[in-house]
C-alpha cells in the first residue's frame, strides 16, 4: 500500500472512534503542541503577508485584525502584533489554544527576533512590548495580556464589532465551499470600507506530504464522491477550489482583489490530462488547475 494510502486509511479508522474532539482535547492537555519546522514556514507566509498589505497602502499599525483558523499555536497572529497591530483576535470552530503552547509561541517568537527585524521590519523594541509581559493565570489572561482575543465559534454572533484586516494562512483549502461563502461575508459585514483580506492558499494535493510521488495535483482527477470516500477523517479534507474560485467567492462576497501572487506547478502543467479530469475542472486553464500557492490580497 503506497504512503498516502496508509495514511488515509489510518486516519479513516480514527474518524470511527467516538468522542474523537474530546479525546484530541485530552491529549492536548497532556502534550500541548509546540511549534516545529513548520512554523518556520508560517514565518515565511506571513512575512510575506504583511509585505502586500504594505504594498497596498495598508496600516497593520493600530489595526485590529482577525485570524480566520488560529489552530493550536499562535505564531502567526503574535507577529501581527509585534508589527503594531493593537489586538489580534484569534478563531475557530473548536476550542484548540493552550496555555503551555502560547508560551511556546512567544519563546518561539523571541529566538527569531533578528529575522523578523530584518525581513519583516518589525522595531527591536515591539518585541519588548509585545512579548515580554507576564503569561500568568488562565488562557484568557494570558491572551489579554498578550494583545490577542480568543473566538469560538466564529460567525456573527461571537465576533463583535468592526475589524480593519482579516488574513488567514493555508487554512482556506480546509473548509467547505459554502462554509467559505459564510465566512467571506461575515469578514466583508465587518471591515471598513477599504479594510484588507489577505490569505495564503495551499491549492496543492495535501497528500504530496505523505508521498512524494504524486502529483501536486493528483486529486483532481477523483469524483466528487471518491473524493469524499478519501476524506472520511475531517483532517483529510480539503475542497480542491482552484484559484479562479477564490476569486468568484471574494467578488460575491463584496471583494475586490488587489493584489495576487500564484505558484504554478510546472511539472504538473505538462502532464495534466484535462480530458481525463471530472467536470468541474474541465472548463477551468491549465494555468488555473495547476496553481498549487495563492497569496490574495481583496479589499472591501
Amino acid at each position: 500500500m503506497a504512503g498516502w494510502q496508509t495514511r488515509i486509511a489510518a486516519n479513516a479508522i480514527k474518524a470511527c472512534v467516538p468522542f474523537q474532539t474530546q479525546l484530541r482535547k485530552l491529549k492536548h492537555t497532556i502534550s500541548p503542541p509546540v511549534p516545529g519546522q513548520h512554523h518556520d514556514l508560517v514565518l515565511d507566509g506571513i512575512i510575506e503577508q504583511l509585505a502586500m498589505i504594505r504594498r497596498a497602502g495598508g496600516r497593520i499599525a493600530g489595526a485590529r485584525v482577525l485570524e480566520i483558523g488560529s489552530g493550536w499555536i499562535p505564531v502567526a497572529p503574535l507577529i501581527y502584533r509585534l508589527a503594531g497591530a493593537r489586538e489580534v483576535i484569534l478563531s475557530d470552530q473548536h476550542h484548540l489554544l493552550h496555555p503551555r503552547s502560547v508560551e511556546a509561541a512567544v519563546a518561539f517568537l523571541k529566538a527569531r527576533q533578528d529575522r523578523l527585524v530584518e525581513e519583516a521590519g518589525i522595531e527591536p523594541w515591539r518585541f519588548d512590548m509585545v512579548l515580554d509581559v507576564p503569561l500568568e493565570g488562565g488562557l484568557d489572561t494570558m491572551l489579554h495580556a498578550l494583545g490577542l482575543a480568543y473566538v469560538v465559534p466564529l460567525d456573527r454572533t461571537t465576533l463583535k464589532g468592526g475589524i480593519d484586516i482579516a488574513y488567514s494562512h493555508t487554512v482556506l483549502e480546509h473548509i467547505p465551499p459554502p462554509a467559505l461563502a459564510e465566512i467571506f461575508a461575515l469578514v466583508r459585514a465587518r471591515l471598513g470600507k477599504g479594510g484588507l483580506f489577505c490569505n495564503g492558499i495551499d491549492n496543492s494535493d495535501h497528500r504530496r506530504g505523505y508521498d512524494a510521488d504524486l502529483s501536486l495535483v493528483d486529486f483532481l482527477r477523483y469524483s466528487e464522491l471518491g473524493w469524499k470516500m478519501l476524506c472520511i477523517n475531517p483532517q483529510d479534507y480539503t475542497n480542491r477550489l482552484r484559484h479562479s474560485d477564490y476569486v468568484a467567492l471574494l467578488a460575491d462576497a463584496g471583494f475586490r482583489v488587489a493584489d495576487t501572487q500564484v505558484h504554478v506547478a510546472q511539472g504538473a502543467l505538462q502532464s495534466l490530462e484535462k480530458e481525463s479530469l471530472p467536470e468541474r475542472f474541465r472548463g477551468k486553464s491549465a494555468e488555473d488547475l495547476c496553481t498549487t500557492w495563492s497569496l490574495m490580497l481583496a479589499r472591501a
